[in-house]
């Protein structure tokens, strides 16, 4: 028993701690602490910034920092994940961050994209003061206590030296300095605002003097007021599309509609790690939990681009197959009509279990802008449906649009739409399936004459799936009687249609030897039809 109980207690504290402790450090701070990289073991895909020290001076501040940490919440005060104290060492873990002249310096911004970037930032640092203040707190260390989160919040931490508030002016000199750092350089020599503002932007001046006043009698709350008024260094784009994003569920329905509209707009304006860790989560817990509706796609699709596969896959594709979900047709047809910039991110058991059933229904929706917007869509799609998906279900809903349709486009389309994926069907259906759409759509009887023309299209340029017998016995009587068409571009398009298949049942006829090498493809997937060079199958509107 004794041993037990000694093998127990003697067990490493670190290998049972939840998070990965760094083996070396990115940079050390002031008083001896290092920091580094970490994630949780559980779950290595949540990353965290260990801070750790061995010293004496280290070890104590970074307790104090840790207990004001965890009972100071707020959304700009660095957030405490957990602690570790062995031995002579204490280790500090919080969400990812870097020190921001760190981030500065690793984000070398255009001047006027740094400005933006530094607006949000100070918002963000003043709106901590007032909650400090608030609280009867003056934090003391401001100028060297900001990190930047992996989202791009800056954040506030160096809590350990905070006192009883009497006055903001300590706290707003020390701002006051880092400001003037930010667009000059990092000094510690610097010990109080300097007169000239340097580098510092015209848009920036009132807030730098308020600031560096050595008397000031505003309060943090009446700065960011005034800062955010018209003129004001917080009032722009940047910083009005992040406060809206944080209080959406706020936000009155018309309010959110010009905010989605103007988001596509101004989305370059963001840094890559604010859209991607900022805005995407805003918008997906948007369109989850609020009314964000079709306006939500451009953006989501656009920042989309930022992502790995496995992020696009964990983050955007559920999105989407609550998108094909919903009853609202211009959100489908939106959906549909931007398929492209998502289909390769679909895997096949997503489209066929989760997005297909759903699909399906707009073919027989009563909107024919839901319908053609379906059938297009198929193209796209239709590489990753399984066999009887697409051998038997699309294959029913397009030859009913294209028989019966009674909107000329959409017979169109679904006949171009069978042209271009004809070499994905199963070889034993494939010649039947085609022949029968092809020969329905050469009918003289259909009054719209692109849907005649597609069908003679469609027939050219799956010629390699047919037969010599079949060439001969059913697919030139079919198109020989659009040599009559009332419109000469089908006439046009029948007479080369027939010469081409003319040629090959004289080859085949020349050379009885060459009908095995001319019919080659008949059984076989197929290539691209898009790479042939005698016809192109373009979707056409009504």
């Amino acid at each position: 028993m004794a041993s037990v109980l000694s093998s127990f207690f003697a067990r490493d504290p670190k290998a049972a701690f939840g998070y990965e402790i760094p083996t070396s450090a990115n940079e050390t701070l002031d008083g001896g602490i290092s920091i580094g990289d970490s994630f949780k073991k559980a779950e290595k895909d949540e990353l965290a910034t260990v801070f750790w020290s061995n010293s004496f001076e280290g070890v104590g501040k970074l307790k104090s920092l840790a207990q004001k940490l965890k009972t100071m919440r707020h959304p700009n005060i660095l957030t405490f994940l957990d602690s570790l104290e062995v031995e002579n060492s204490f280790y500090l873990v919080t969400e990812r961050c870097r020190p921001l002249s760190t981030y500065l310096q690793e984000s070398p911004y255009a001047a006027d994209h740094k400005e933006l970037v530094v607006s949000w930032g100070i918002f963000q640092i003043l709106s901590t003061l007032k909650f400090l203040h608030e609280l009867n707190l003056s934090h003391n260390r401001i100028r060297y206590s900001v990190f930047v989160t992996a989202a791009g919040d800056w954040k506030v931490s160096e809590l350990q030296d905070t006192s009883q508030f009497r006055t903001p002016i300590n706290d707003f000199n020390h701002l006051a300095i880092l400001i003037w750092e930010l667009f000059n350089s990092f000094s510690a020599a610097i010990t109080k605002p300097p007169e000239s503002a340097g580098r510092i932007p015209s848009r920036l001046h009132k807030l730098y003097k308020s600031l560096a006043a050595p008397n000031s009698r505003m309060t943090a709350n009446e700065l960011i007021r005034e800062s955010r008024s018209a003129g004001g260094f917080f009032k722009n784009k940047f910083v009005d599309t992040l406060l809206f994003l944080e209080e959406f569920q706020l936000k009155e329905a018309n309010e959110k509609q010009a905010f989605f509209h103007s988001l596509r707009e101004n989305l370059d304006i963001f840094p890559d790690d604010i859209a991607k860790y900022k805005i995407l989560p805003k918008l997906i817990m948007a369109y989850e939990y609020g009314d964000a509706g079709p306006n939500i796609m451009i953006p989501l699709f656009k920042l989309g681009r930022l992502l790995a596969e496995d992020e696009y896959q964990r983050r955007i594709v559920p999105c989407l197959v609550k998108l094909f979900g919903s009853p609202d047709r211009t959100t489908r047809v939106k959906l549909l009509e931007r398929i492209d910039e998502f289909a390769p991110h679909l895997t096949s058991a997503v489209i066929n279990e989760k997005i297909f059933g759903n699909l399906c229904s707009g073919f027989m929706d009563t909107s024919p802008a839901v319908r053609e917007s379906t059938v297009k869509a198929m193209v796209s799609l239709a590489d990753k449906l399984n066999y009887n998906n697409l051998n038997v279900e699309l294959m029913k809903y397009l030859a009913r649009l294209q028989g019966g349709d009674e909107n000329g486009g959409i017979r169109t389309n679904a006949t171009i739409c069978l042209g271009k994926i004809g070499q994905l069907l199963a070889p034993g259906k494939r010649q039947t399936i085609l022949l029968s759409a092809f020969t329905r759509g050469m009918k003289a009887c259909d009054p719209f004459a692109p849907a005649r023309m597609s069908a003679v299209l469609a027939l050219a340029a799956t010629q390699q799936f047919y037969t010599i017998m079949e060439i001969a016995n059913r697919v030139l009587p079919a198109v020989t009687p659009l040599s009559c068409d009332p419109e000469k571009q089908v006439r046009d398009q029948a007479f080369k249609t027939i010469k081409g298949f003319l040629e090959k049942l004289e080859k085949a006829s020349e050379n009885p030897e060459t009908i095995p090498e001319l019919e080659a493809q008949v059984n076989a997937g197929g290539s691209s039809l898009l790479s042939s060079d005698k016809v192109i199958l373009v979707f056409t509107d009504d």
